[in-house]
């Protein structure tokens, strides 16, 4: 499983080759290098992992200095492994630059990022509720509540992980099957159609998608 780390810099409309105007996020992976990796002689597994970021050496503890050290590989702020098959991890070496060309235009990919903070909500905001009452029923300020929660006597209490108010957003949330409109290699940036999760300049991931590759898995397992 390949991937990247990024910057969600913001949004914008291009034109695509049917000359349709598109909406897309523009996200910045100029800085992505390869810093370790696993194999599977000594980690049982096979792995890279990729940083992101550029961070000056006081900024980071001994740990963090020492790991950087001891693999030669330069100095990133955001670490993030990525499983891949020992075939794979042979062509990647650590310093190695990992460039936007990773993915393709038209490629689908999923972006995995943290949601806006949206503070102290209600129920029908954070958990879609239609409202307990209609606006025409005769009671006053009441329909905007989540109605009735409780079970009598019996169990005589309210469920764990009943929908109710609470804080809504900075959730870790992943947006499947994004297309990727266009890549420039040059500026390092990915051009993606969707809904990319977090605000601007929050820290983004991006996966090809998981759903087309058990797609071509299964439909290798059934022509065999």
């Amino acid at each position: 499983m390949k991937g990247l780390i990024g910057k969600k810099i913001g949004m914008t409309q291009v034109f695509n080759d049917e000359g349709n105007l598109v909406p897309v996020t523009v996200i910045d992976v100029n800085t992505c290098q390869i810093v370790g990796k696993r194999t599977p002689e000594k980690d049982q597994y096979s792995a890279i992992t990729v940083g992101f970021g550029e961070i000056r050496e006081k900024n980071l503890n001994k740990p963090q200095l020492g790991f950087f050290k001891k693999a030669s590989a330069p100095l990133r702020r955001h670490l993030k492994e990525f499983r891949v098959s020992p075939e794979e991890a042979a062509g990647f070496n650590v310093g190695d630059a990992v460039k936007a060309d990773l993915f393709a235009k038209g490629e689908l990919v999923d972006v995995t990022g943290i949601t806006k903070g949206r503070g102290f909500q209600g129920v029908m905001k954070r958990w879609r509720f239609k409202g307990s009452q209609t606006a025409t029923r005769g009671t006053h300020e009441y329909r905007r509540h989540p109605g009735a929660i409780g079970q009598r006597k019996t169990p005589g209490r309210v469920y764990p992980n009943k929908k109710l108010p609470g804080h809504y957003g900075v959730e870790k949330v992943t947006t499947q099957n994004l297309t990727v409109v266009d890549v420039d290699v040059e500026k390092g940036l990915l051009l993606v159609k969707g809904a990319v999760p977090g605000h601007n300049d929050s820290l983004i991931v991006v996966r090809p998608s998981i759903k087309l590759a058990l797609r071509a898995q299964h439909k290798a397992a059934r022509s065999k």
